[in-house]
């Protein structure tokens, strides 16, 4: 029976330490603006009083369960971006096939020391983890 405690006691350190050494970080979102695009380039914005939970993991971005790569592939654009100012992370935007979709985050809880962003164009924000 002792035996088994420590093992216990092992493999729950193990996966205490994993949870702890990781750079996931979670920021709650207040508002979400969709931007819907038309054939004819027209844009329409939609905003709405939406509630819930980002996690961001190295180069991931987990927002209502789905994932979405923070990193370009293949020369298209990356499916996620973040807008950072001054340290703050105010809002993270998922790019949809008719548009994109923006969440913004909640200003008490915006500090966003874990990363540093580079710029890889003007119109939007890449990150990198250090």
């Amino acid at each position: 029976m002792q035996i088994f405690l420590l093992f216990v006691t092992v493999i729950l350190s193990i996966i205490l330490y994993r949870m702890l050494s990781s750079q996931r970080t979670t920021y709650p979102f207040v508002r979400t603006t969709r931007v819907d695009r038309t054939e004819d380039d027209a844009e329409y914005l939609t905003t709405e009083a939406e509630q819930g939970l980002i996690t961001i993991d190295q180069d991931v971005v987990i927002v209502e369960g789905q994932e979405y790569s923070l990193k370009a592939k293949n020369q298209e654009n990356a499916e996620a971006y973040l807008n950072i100012d001054n340290g703050k992370l105010i809002s993270i935007g998922i790019r949809l096939k008719v548009g994109e979709k923006i969440y913004f985050i909640d200003p008490e809880h915006s500090l966003f020391a874990n990363y540093q962003r580079s710029m890889t164009d003007t119109h939007t924000h890449q990150l990198f983890s250090i």
